[in-house]
């Protein structure tokens, strides 16, 4: 999904909410088409809204273009408009079918404020019209037609697109009137590729968790969201979809890139302190969270990003070979691609090498167990204690993912910490970090471990300022205040926030500036060098110890 040329004028809208509109837009037809319904609340709307049009093209050709002058009241109700108008209401086509979904081409355009054109004849428009540029109205007491800027691409000559746009007007080509009216304008433009899987190398691998409705849709039962696909249709997640008569998914095998991390970075303080960790991500995520800080790739549809490929195998071959106790599943949400998941934890384990993952946790029970089943620890993104904020900017729901923290802490030896990040105004208030921190201390054990992260603008959130270093710091105070042990900052320097201490003692075992370690006093078993009271974690390859409950 590209952003294309905008004439004349800067681009006056982000690119990441161009393209959030050409999302709306494809999602909006797959609506219409009895599919999951359009997520408005996650999609830009504007104080000052713009004319759209929305055009569809099928294998390259045009398939429908549906569009307003006028802006209206919302752009969001008009982008969805335009759309569905597009897809099933422009008279010189057949309404879409639902299999031609796969290979369709969404566009929208934005269009500038008209400007008219004083013109005394054809001659003078055609000398004041920007080949390549302008957009093109012409009007005759109401009989109306409108070139996009982009018909140019087609009809480069000046007087052959003006010679078109009088056909498409039902006037004759060598028609001209000094009643005729006529407005330039400019757009800003965003294109929705259709998705594209290559059905080689078995990237197109066969999915777990679904199940076939009476209706004949399939139904995807990895996570909460259980959407129900028809033919071609994918999940919320994107990687998840049904092609023919299964479901499959489109990622197995691909990847965004490799790094070599500190395994601090994940963050997990307390598994293998100081190790290296080889980190990897695919594309996908089944929550659309508006502060998200990598959604270029969580919310990602173009599978070009994943440039890399490689076997399970191959991945854990990279890792030995590049000295890491761990490898990775993070940048995304792994727990969408858990059959590749679980295959790259299964080569990683004959290797001796441990896997670990960064994870929302919003599953359902069965995918919930079959993920977690293959890793060694785990790394739980608790985006707030508020199931209105799960709601509104996460796109989800809470209690999912405090089932998920109870089932890995009471059911499971996954060794797991925990994340939340602080927005200012939204999830950082003393009474919600109060009843996060009692929830855990109560409900998980003290002996968890809990980091506080900072936010930064990013995404749909770039209206709200960074987290202050305060707001942590104090956030630690009240967790310790709840009883809990272990309890760090994240994105911010702050070496106590960073440092693991003895919860017999009271003395620094692991001290940390961000996610270099200075000083290690453990013994080999886990116990603190100064009084030998047990630190919870995982230390030696010889086990984990387990987690104590309050």
């Amino acid at each position: 999904m590209e952003p294309l040329h905008s004439s004349k004028q800067a681009a006056a809208i982000p690119e990441r909410d161009g393209q959030s509109l050409a999302r709306l837009a494809r999602e909006a037809i797959v609506e219409a088409l009895g599919g999951l319904a359009c997520e408005r609340s996650s999609a830009p709307d504007f104080d000052n809204p713009r004319a759209s049009f929305v055009t569809l093209t099928l294998d390259g050709k045009l398939r429908g273009c549906v569009g307003s002058l006028a802006p209206p009241a919302s752009q969001v109700e008009g982008i969805i408009h335009n759309a569905q108008a597009a897809a099933f209401e422009d008279a010189r086509f057949d309404p879409l079918r639902r299999e031609e979904l796969p290979r369709l081409t969404v566009e929208v355009s934005l269009l500038s404020p008209l400007q008219p054109i004083a013109c005394t004849d054809e001659g003078d428009l055609l000398r004041q019209l920007q080949p390549g540029g302008d957009g093109l109205v012409l009007d005759l007491e109401g009989q109306r037609a409108v070139f996009l800027p982009q018909v140019w691409t087609e009809l480069p000559e000046p007087r052959a697109f003006l010679a078109a746009l009088k056909r498409k007007a039902g006037w004759p080509t060598t028609f001209w009137s000094p009643r005729i009216r006529a407005w330039t304008f400019t757009v800003d433009a965003w294109r929705e590729e259709p998705p594209h899987v290559p059905d080689e190398a078995g990237f197109l691998y066969p999915a777990r968790h679904w199940q076939r409705l009476e209706d004949g849709r399939f139904r995807c039962n990895v996570c909460p969201h259980r959407c129900a696909l028809r033919e071609g249709q994918q999940g919320r997640c994107v990687v998840r979809q049904r092609i023919g008569d299964r479901m499959v998914l489109t990622t197995y095998g691909r990847t965004s890139g490799f790094c070599v991390d500190p395994i601090e970075k994940k963050p997990l303080n307390h598994f293998f302190p100081g190790s290296a960790v080889l980190s990897f991500g695919t594309v996908g995520c089944n929550l659309s969270c508006r502060f998200c800080q990598n959604w270029n790739l969580s919310r990602s549809r173009d599978l070009g990003l994943l440039r890399d490929r490689a076997t399970p195998e191959a991945i854990a071959e990279r890792a030995r070979h590049q000295g890491c106790r761990s490898v990775a599943f993070t940048y995304n949400e792994p727990a969408t691609s858990l059959e590749f998941v679980s295959d790259v934890a299964e080569a990683c384990h004959a290797q001796g090498i441990a896997t670990v993952a960064v994870t929302a946790g919003y599953l359902e029970d069965a995918a919930r167990r079959d993920f977690f089943t293959h890793l060694d620890a785990v790394n739980v993104d608790l985006k707030a204690f508020s199931d209105y904020f799960y709601r509104r900017v996460v796109g989800g729901s809470l209690e999912p993912v405090l089932d998920t923290l109870r089932y890995l802490v009471h059911e499971t030896k996954v060794w797991t910490e925990i994340t939340c990040l602080l927005i200012p105004g939204l999830n950082d208030s003393d009474d919600e970090i109060r009843r996060l921190t009692h929830w855990i201390a109560s409900d998980l054990g003290v002996e968890v471990p809990l980091h506080f992260s900072a936010f930064h603008p990013d995404h749909r959130m770039l209206d709200l300022p960074p987290t202050p270093r305060s707001t942590l710091i104090r956030a630690r105070d009240l967790a310790r205040e709840a009883g809990l042990h272990y309890v760090y900052t994240g994105n911010v320097r702050d070496l106590e926030g960073g440092t693991t201490r003895c919860p017999g003692c009271g003395r620094a075992v692991i001290q940390r500036d961000g996610y270099r370690l200075l000083d290690l006093n453990l013994q080999e078993d886990g116990t603190c060098g100064h009084c030998g009271t047990q630190i919870s974690g995982v230390f030696t390859s010889r086990g984990q110890v387990p987690h104590f409950t309050a």
